[in-house]
């Protein structure tokens, strides 16, 4: 007799089974969704990081003539504190904290003033993945962003977006610009010429036309030249001009000196402007001079003398400029600290005005020359000059038959805007 076969009762352990699988199933579900919660929340510290780091960074560029890229007030602190509170981390200690560093203490800029550095901690709630045995997860986010004036650093920039000629060499004699480049932004293919057997010379030669350069009667540029380049913004365009009502009124009609005599003008509003011819010397006291519906001029014969100072224009006519063209010794430095830090002249932005500068073997002018819609004509008629550290305009000439240099040094030109994330 065949003998019968029991069947086996197996559905204990199928319980076993399907009850391990579906606890690693849940585990896996568990990993999966807060992961993704994870990357999401990490992105989220991120931004809010960023966004944190640019409000300190900002704010420790608005003060930065005071407290050179320092928080000793913690206003950087509460501006960093604030943007990431208002992108969801309050720095409760509970849900969040968050850390701002200025300067840093790590990465690449420790220790750096201008620089800003951010911390943010979230404390996630762990959702699914409590069956491990986990109440929350950590999630830290940092940045750093960089907050700042700094010399902006070319010899020349040409504005003019289009015209030919925009930068015109013509003299028959060598400039040279030391320690820093050369950009026209200007599209024609000749934007910048030289002619008249002059030579100009700089490190690197940047032209947004192609080729963007034509040379002609034995006129020449020493540099390496690049066309094709990008234009490049005025570097000043952030700065507000100087604001009279905080200045002294030092004249209401315009100022004329001549003869032999010797003047001394303090920092102020002239209206009508200055002007200073024969013989005279004249001392100017450090500080803005502004020119209300007048300009500057100093001719003559006489000698200048203007440390930390810088000349402000605000013309009311086309016989409103700037003209520096004296016989005698003229020496001139910009301000050295405030928020005009290297600018010895400004004329108003909007003016086409011409602003005259030459030398005559006896002269050394530091300082950036701004005329952003203006044409800045520059000339060396003596010895080896120096005219300037910087210039900015919408067009320029260089001409004389004498040698003058364009010695670019940090300390002695304009600083432009820099706010940006920088780790």
């Amino acid at each position: 007799m065949r003998k019968q076969l029991h069947k086996c009762n197996r559905r204990g352990n199928v319980t076993v089974i399907v009850a391990i699988c579906l606890s690693v199933l849940v585990g896996f579900a568990a990993i999966a969704i807060d992961g993704g919660l994870i990357q999401h929340n990490r992105r989220w510290t991120q931004a809010a990081a960023d966004a944190a780091a640019l409000a300190a960074a900002n704010e420790l560029y608005r003060n930065y003539p005071a407290q050179n890229g320092l928080d000793p007030n913690g206003s950087a602190v509460v501006k960093a504190k604030a943007a990431a509170a208002a992108n969801g981390f309050n720095d409760d200690g509970v849900t969040s904290k968050v850390i701002v560093l200025i300067p840093p203490t790590s990465g690449s800029h420790v220790g750096k003033a201008g620089y800003a550095e951010v911390i943010i901690e979230h404390y996630q709630d762990a959702a699914f993945s409590r069956i491990w045995g986990t109440k929350n997860i950590t999630i830290s986010s940092r940045a750093v962003a960089m907050g700042a004036w700094v010399p902006f650093r070319n010899g020349i920039l040409v504005l003019n977006p289009t015209e030919p000629n925009s930068l015109n060499n013509n003299g028959g004699g060598s400039v040279q610009v030391l320690n820093a480049s050369i950009i026209v932004n200007s599209s024609a293919p000749d934007g910048a010429i030289a002619t008249g057997g002059g030579v100009l010379a700089a490190s690197k030669f940047y032209l947004s036309g192609d080729p963007g350069w034509s040379t002609s009667g034995g006129g020449t540029f020493q540099g390496a030249i690049y066309s094709k380049e990008p234009p490049t913004p005025d570097p000043l365009a952030y700065l507000d001009p100087p604001d009279k009502s905080l200045l002294t009124l030092q004249s209401n009609n315009a100022t004329h000196i001549g003869g032999g005599r010797t003047v001394t003008l303090s920092p102020g509003v002239y209206k009508g402007g200055i002007s200073v011819t024969g013989q005279a010397t004249v001392i100017m006291l450090p500080g803005i001079y502004y020119m209300e519906n007048g300009g500057f001029s100093f001719t003559g014969q006489g000698n200048l003398s203007a440390t930390g100072v810088m000349v402000y224009t605000d013309p009311n006519s086309n016989s409103d400029t700037i003209n520096v063209n004296g016989l005698g010794s003229i020496n001139w430095t910009p301000p050295a600290t405030g928020p005009y830090t290297g600018i010895a002249l400004w004329q108003r932005r909007d003016s086409t005005n011409t602003v005259t500068m030459s030398g005559n073997g006896t002269s050394s002018i530091s300082g950036t020359f701004y005329a952003k819609k203006g044409l800045l004509a520059v000339s060396g008629n003596g010895g080896q000059d120096v005219l300037g550290s910087q210039y900015i305009s919408d067009k320029l000439n260089l001409g004389g038959n004498g040698n003058f240099n364009v010695d670019w040094k940090a300390e002695q030109t304009s600083r432009t805007r820099i706010v940006r994330l920088v780790e």
